[in-house]
């Protein structure tokens, strides 16, 4: 079969767009998961010195979370905040992490909080609960907490992401992109950052800078789906039909969140459809 090149023709970019563009944030989303933060985290060794039972049940969580035992991980952070709870911090972070995983948000504001109040120099602990609020639809509360969070850890990429996140959701969009850059400029393989400023310049009808930044998501981990999605929607912006069925279809090689499927295969049956073609893959 050979590629067939597409036009614009027939095809209606506007209602697509926003569709595309109102699933693929939900696809970028503010929050990397509590079972990938607990699999880089690994509590500090224990010693005869320095051991307690607060100690021992927060390992035990952590352990438990590595494994995906949400039940048992609850467990043992419960335990772990009743035997010591002036010095619970981290149990009370860790505990919220998993709320806010679950869907408990209020619940998950309410342990950030015992955190901070017992450590207030906890940076992760105001970047969590800024995350949670930006889930929550509180997004000038969460640049509050993420100003917090970056006091404390200026170079801490993620949460300029984050923040760059709340301020588009504000329509403050030169901060969205100065802190998109940061990110970028601190962490040059954070997919994040080049994934959500090549959102931010799809709403500012950019779409060949866009490419260029869902390319380099691409490059950089070229078996995550999300970005093929985003570039195929700004290469139909650019009237680069072909180039959008190839991305289109990678993407439904890859992704195993039925929406998004569902809303890439609507789409490429509205390019493709079009003209009664079969069209096969290029190289992403």
């Amino acid at each position: 079969m050979q590629k067939m090149a597409l036009t614009h023709r027939s095809f209606r970019k506007g209602p697509w767009l926003l569709v595309a563009l109102g699933v693929l944030i939900i696809v970028g989303g503010t929050w990397l998961g509590y079972q990938t933060f607990f699999a880089s985290t690994s509590a500090p060794p224990a010693t005869e010195q320095q051991a307690s039972p607060s100690e021992d049940f927060l390992n035990l969580a952590l352990m438990r979370a590595r494994e995906g035992d949400v039940d048992g991980a609850l467990q043992a952070l419960d335990v772990a905040i009743a035997a010591d709870p002036d010095g619970a911090a981290d149990a009370y972070y860790y505990r919220g992490l998993i709320r806010a995983e679950l869907g408990e948000y209020d619940e998950a504001v309410a342990d950030f909080d015992q955190a901070i109040t017992i450590d207030e120099h906890m940076p992760e602990a105001y970047a969590a609960r800024g995350t949670t609020y930006l889930t929550m639809g509180r997004p000038a509360t969460a640049v509050e907490d993420f100003r917090k969070a970056l006091q404390l850890d200026p170079k801490h990429a993620p949460t300029y992401v984050n923040r760059g996140q709340a301020y588009m959701r504000l329509g403050m969009e030169d901060l969205a992109l100065a802190d998109f850059n940061k990110a970028i400029e601190l962490d040059p393989e954070l997919i994040a950052a080049y994934f959500n400023r090549g959102v931010l310049y799809m709403q500012q009808e950019k779409p060949e800078l866009a490419v260029e930044d869902f390319s380099t998501c691409i490059e950089i981990a070229p078996n995550t789906a999300a970005p093929y999605f985003n570039r195929a929607v700004a290469y139909i912006q650019l009237d680069e039909m072909d180039k959008a069925v190839a991305d289109l279809t990678f993407y439904l090689q890859l992704a195993e969140d039925q929406e998004g499927r569902h809303q890439a295969q609507a789409l490429l049956d509205s390019l493709t459809g079009s003209y009664g073609t079969d069209t096969e893959p290029s190289e992403p």
